[in-house]
């Protein structure tokens, strides 16, 4: 197996005229590092082909593997020992993965599995398309929302309020199946949260935004979060070079830009957050979830190796954290 490199070995950190480059320390607290939150990317399988999905993830791209439960466990305990706060899925779409996607099975059960340990540790959070997949875990949710109430929370992508809109980005009839699938899980108590991406919403104001859905869910409890951001990455590359554009140049990231832009190293997500991965069978730490598969990121094989330095040259790190109005992927309700 080839060596992948390390972070930061590759990057340049100080510019000729003398700038350095900008980093984030991890959190510290009474002598020693903690962690607020945990990304777990269960793999780039989905469903769906998206877009703009930033992981290029769709039925065939299996680039990030799927995160066995016998493999996740020791990086649970781990990530509890250094306090972990809340616990993220994400991927892909968690609810699935090879077998499930070929019909050899219903549930994706090493998910299952390590959801409900996750859960014995920390509130967790699973972000999904909510189309028919979720629906085949339907009933171990339910359990598990009996079990351990509202540290289970489901956020669940719905493009738009208008059913043309969402199903041009995310295919004819996903609208419907989703929708179903939210209304479905307030019954069962949930109190889902709805993911759009903000440039694509062609409503004004986040009051319409929020106006829109409340109408569409009409008398349900839901939250909106709004992802401000829309990252050059994944299929969103194929759809820039097919417009006769190209990516924005990597910005080298200045420890200066942080009072220019109004930003504290303390509010990027890197500072509180790692993220795990599996790539090329061996569980992986990066400093978030918007950075995938990139060997400049790679921060270890295990949590304790990746409480260090973080450096800035990723371009998502610029777009996203520093000039957009990310900096973090928690929810924020609108």
């Amino acid at each position: 197996m080839h060596r992948r490199a390390a972070h930061p070995e590759g990057l340049v950190l100080t510019k000729p005229n003398g700038d350095q480059r900008g980093f984030v320390d991890p959190k510290r607290s009474d002598g020693g590092h903690v962690l607020e939150d945990l990304w777990v990317m269960q793999g780039s399988v989905c469903d769906l082909k998206c877009k703009h999905c930033y992981t290029a993830s769709s039925p065939q791209n299996h680039r990030l593997e799927q995160i066995r439960f016998g493999e996740l466990r020791p990086h649970l305990e781990e990530a509890a020992r250094f306090g972990v706060r809340r616990i993220y899925f994400t991927g892909g779409e968690p609810f699935v993965n090879r077998d499930v996607l070929e019909g050899r099975t219903t549930r994706n059960e090493e998910f299952l599995a390590s959801l409900e340990f996750a859960l014995t540790l920390a509130p967790v959070e699973i972000l999904s398309n909510g189309r028919r997949y979720i629906r085949n875990h339907f009933e171990a949710l339910q359990t598990l929302r009996v079990r351990h109430g509202d540290r289970l929370k489901l956020r669940i992508t719905l493009e738009s309020p208008e059913p043309a809109r969402h199903d041009a980005i995310r295919g004819k009839g996903t609208f419907a199946q989703t929708v179903a699938t939210v209304r479905d899980l307030a019954a069962m108590g949930f109190f889902p949260v709805i993911t759009a991406e903000r440039p694509l919403l062609t409503l004004q104001s986040d009051e319409e935004i929020r106006e829109a859905y409340r109408a569409l869910f009409c008398g349900l409890a839901i939250e909106v979060n709004l992802i401000e951001n829309i990252l050059e990455s994944g299929h969103e590359l194929t759809r820039i070079a097919q417009a006769g554009g190209a990516p924005h140049a990597e910005v080298f990231i200045t420890t200066n830009c942080f009072s220019i832009l109004g930003k504290a190293p303390e509010s990027l997500m890197c500072h509180f957050s790692r993220c795990i991965q599996k790539v090329e069978g061996e569980i992986r730490y990066y400093p978030c979830p918007v950075i995938y598969d990139d060997p400049h990121f790679e921060l270890g094989r295990t949590l304790g190796e990746s409480l260090r330095r973080v450096y800035l040259a990723h371009k998502n790190c610029y777009d996203y954290c520093l000039k957009g109005r990310g900096a973090s992927c928690r929810t924020k309700a609108i």
